[in-house]
């Protein structure tokens, strides 16, 4: 690089099936490279612990003050910190990384491995014992439940560790009140069920729904495969299995689905912010629906809308979306939600033959 000015990399890997990764580099060794990691096109997301034989090549994709403008705190990257506040040392120079000190400020990690159709994510509590050929874990659930038995991962099979994302914290706090209620319950004990017609997802992400043949309710990572799956049923290239657990766990970003009795599901949407870097205007959009050939006319669609809308009646008071001019099915689907046209000559200019829309959410057409 000829300027000195600090710039976020795109780390890109020999298998082209699997993602790149965005950051700052904290520290280079022979055998491994730490990451301080970006989201989002800039926000800090924990660290990425990455093994040099498979990265192809590093792309630097923008200056710090161009692209990473809305990084908090300082830069370059911060180094790993333990719950100490010093930074932990690595032997990144080691093939047989060492994780015992990461693992004991880092409850969960997630294990990014070398599989024989790309790659795949674990997410788990390590158990420290030293064995130079494998990893021995216990799997966390997306619901925090540690399992009880044992995963063991071949060490050379490993690509990366993410270390501190936000996906992951969330996962370890869920973990934490997941202990706790067990303790409460195996002292106290009734279990109350909710009311059959709502389902309580969260504080922040519960949403109505109606008793049906279907569900409509919050995607988890155990949803990934299904949501390929639908794709790949309509004739469509599928989402990556790391963008949908990306956009999962954004907490910007609403993935809702809707799966039948057998937990098949049948449909997905989504919604989430998007920075003015991107769109104009910045701001929440609905950002697309699918629901299978042979599921829709079931008001699926409308009913994915209706959660969406939920959730983001709660963040603000206009939702945008722009579809290609040509697709009349999807304008008319915005306009039967409430959606308004905004006129050529008032809008921003939209990416090709696009249409941008508005919606004004108030209490009635949020539910």
């Amino acid at each position: 690089m000829t300027s000195s000015e600090p710039r976020i990399l795109s780390i890109h890997f020999k298998d082209h099936r699997i993602e790149s990764i965005d950051g700052g580099i904290v520290e280079e060794g022979t055998k491994w490279i730490l990451v301080a990691a970006v989201r989002g096109g800039a926000r800090r997301n924990g660290h990425v612990l990455i093994r040099r034989k498979f990265i192809r090549k590093m792309v630097p994709v923008g200056k710090f003050t161009n692209l990473a403008a809305n990084v908090v705190g300082s830069w370059p990257p911060a180094p790993l910190l333990g719950a100490d506040g010093q930074p932990l040392e690595l032997d990144l120079n080691h093939g047989r990384l060492s994780l015992q000190s990461i693992a004991e400020h880092y409850p969960v990690l997630g294990f990014h491995y070398e599989r024989r159709k790309g790659e795949g994510l674990v997410d788990g509590v390590l158990q420290l014992e030293d064995d130079d050929a494998a990893l021995r874990f216990r799997i966390v659930t997306d619901e925090g439940r540690v399992r009880s038995g044992i995963t063991t991962l071949d060490r050379s099979s490993l690509i990366a560790l993410e270390i501190g994302s936000s996906r992951l914290s969330k996962l370890a706090a869920k973990m934490a009140d997941s202990a706790r209620v067990e303790e409460t319950l195996a002292v106290e004990a009734p279990v109350v069920e909710a009311p059959a017609d709502v389902e309580i997802i969260s504080a922040t992400k519960a949403f109505e729904i109606k008793p049906s043949a279907y569900l409509v309710r919050l995607a988890n990572f155990q949803d990934v495969p299904g949501i390929q799956a639908l794709h790949r049923r309509g004739g469509y290239a599928p989402p990556s299995p790391r963008f949908l657990e990306r956009v999962i766990a954004d907490e910007d970003s609403l993935v809702v689905v809707a799966v039948d009795r057998e937990e098949s599901v049948v449909g997905w949407a989504k919604a989430n912010y998007i920075p003015s870097s991107i769109a104009d205007p910045a701001g929440y959009y609905l950002t697309g629906v699918r629901v299978d050939d042979d599921h829709r006319r079931n008001g699926l669609a409308r009913e994915m809308a209706g959660a969406r809308l939920s959730w983001l009646r709660r963040r603000t008071d206009t939702v945008f979306a722009s579809v290609p001019a040509p697709n009349q099915p999807a304008r008319h689907y915005l306009s039967s939600l409430g959606f308004r046209e905004i006129p050529q000559e008032e809008a921003p200019v939209q990416p090709g033959n696009s249409v941008l829309l508005e919606l004004t959410l108030d209490a009635g057409q949020a539910r």
